[in-house]
């Protein structure tokens, strides 16, 4: 048993999995607090216009990207504007999708991310960050939302997981998809500040 053992190579990987499942368990704890939280419906929402909301998680997200080559593209559909959210948690989900698109870009030739928004005819804000990065495999497209899961190396898997949970939080829904010339495109959806109010939200 691993246990037993006393050797310095044995020690080490024996502290290794320790620290591991430590770091599983508390990852754990952060997503079972996150959706207790929203769960209990604590969202502290407030009336925000999208594109400002938009542009601070953009300052933070973008910090070194123009260093690393990305060109970023922001297209904001006016009719898009005024939301009923807790601002701090969709400047959350904002960031990290922004931030794992340009870790995806990374070895790319071309490096662009495209931040989109548009008012549908159902009436829900739909929100677009597309990169040109080198796409999600079919295997991992299914589990993507689900926690532990990380298409990253060094990845624990729980940044869309918690982003799932604050979008379904605010009464919306994410999703992504591969377009056909290549590169991910997450779509999320928020309600329109004026359909909420409009049914009493």
């Amino acid at each position: 048993m691993l246990d037993e053992r006393d050797d310095e190579p044995f020690v080490s990987l024996r502290s290794v999995m320790d620290d591991a499942a430590q770091e599983t368990l508390r990852a754990g704890h952060i997503v079972r607090r996150l959706r207790d939280f929203v769960a209990r419906g604590e969202v502290d929402k407030s009336l925000h216009e999208l594109p400002q909301v938009i542009a601070e998680a953009s300052l933070l997200a973008l910090v070194g990207a123009r260093e690393r080559g990305i060109r970023s593209f922001f297209a904001v559909d006016p009719a898009a504007t005024l939301v009923l959210v807790d601002r701090v948690q969709i400047q959350q989900v904002l960031v990290n999708l922004m931030r794992n698109a340009i870790e995806a870009m990374a070895e790319c030739p071309v490096r662009d991310l495209k931040v989109a928004t548009r008012l549908r005819p159902d009436g829900l804000i739909e929100v677009t960050v597309e990169d040109t990065g080198p796409g999600i495999a079919d295997g991992i497209r299914e589990q993507l939302f689900t926690a532990f899961n990380s298409t990253k190396a060094d990845g624990m898997g729980l940044g869309l997981s918690i982003c799932r949970t604050i979008i379904e939080a605010h009464g919306g829904r994410i999703w992504m998809e591969r377009p056909d010339r290549g590169g991910t495109r997450f779509h999320f959806t928020l309600i329109h500040a004026r359909a909420e109010e409009e049914h009493g939200g």
